[in-house]
């Protein structure tokens, strides 16, 4: 096998080991503006965050489903309402697997 070719594959991994629903949730304006939020206020439902943000409660609904499936934010339910908030150890634990796949990348000398 060709260095170019072990090179090659390497970097296919360490590309794979990125969460991609990770980066993608965090890629969108709207989602990071949920996020600054939340960090904010705490623990909010929907219908709080709607109040502070101009798109409809149905789309911030899903930035927050989009979020929590990411492993960004936590849901709970509390009587009718559903609350979320940052899941900031599983966060910080996705964001430094994220660092640690550009590190691989980079140490294969591509910069």
């Amino acid at each position: 096998m060709t260095k170019i070719n072990t090179r090659t594959k390497a970097v296919d991994k360490a590309l794979r080991d990125i969460d991609s629903d990770f980066v993608k949730a965090l890629a969108e304006p709207a989602r990071m503006e949920i996020l600054k939020q939340l960090i904010v206020l705490g623990a909010s439902d929907v219908k709080t965050l709607a109040e502070l943000m101009p798109q409809d409660r149905s789309v911030i609904s899903r930035h927050l489903s989009i979020m929590e499936k990411a492993g960004i934010l936590t849901a709970s339910k509390q009587g009718r309402h559903v609350m979320y908030q940052v899941d900031g150890a599983g966060t910080l634990q996705k964001s430094e697997a994220l660092v640690d796949s550009i590190r691989k990348c980079l140490s294969l000398g591509c910069c």
